[in-house]
């Protein structure tokens, strides 16, 4: 049910957006959504990577990190030690928080060509 509610709300969004279009110049989208993807990358990159090594350690000092562990690293988060969890959840929700700025700057910026070129 979540997520059906951030897809309901990332459509809400993006349909204000497109009726500012008028309002907003292509450049304008360009910059913003530019430094968003920016800020999302310089936010999202560092806490992600100390998710997955919080989250290595974690696993791997009580024995139960699996093999290829990085290829699907959520699934493993029912093996983390009590202990552990919160603190490794916290960065994963940090580093989805810059992956889901990237996105939406991608989009206003994806935005912005579409006016730009005129489509």
């Amino acid at each position: 049910m979540l997520e059906i509610g951030i897809v309901l709300a990332t459509l809400a969004l993006l349909g204000a957006g497109s009726l500012s279009l008028p309002v907003l110049s292509p450049e304008l989208l360009l910059r913003v959504g530019f430094w968003a993807i920016v800020a999302g990358l310089a936010f999202g990159l560092p806490t992600g990577a100390c998710y997955h090594v919080g989250l290595q350690r974690s696993l791997a000092r009580v024995g139960r990190l699996p093999p290829r562990w990085w290829l699907h690293p959520t699934s493993h988060h029912r093996l983390l030690p009590a202990e552990d969890a919160p603190a490794v959840l916290a960065w994963c929700r940090a580093g989805a928080l810059g992956c889901a700025v990237v996105f939406l700057g991608c989009t206003v910026a994806a935005l912005g060509v579409w006016k730009l070129t005129g489509s």
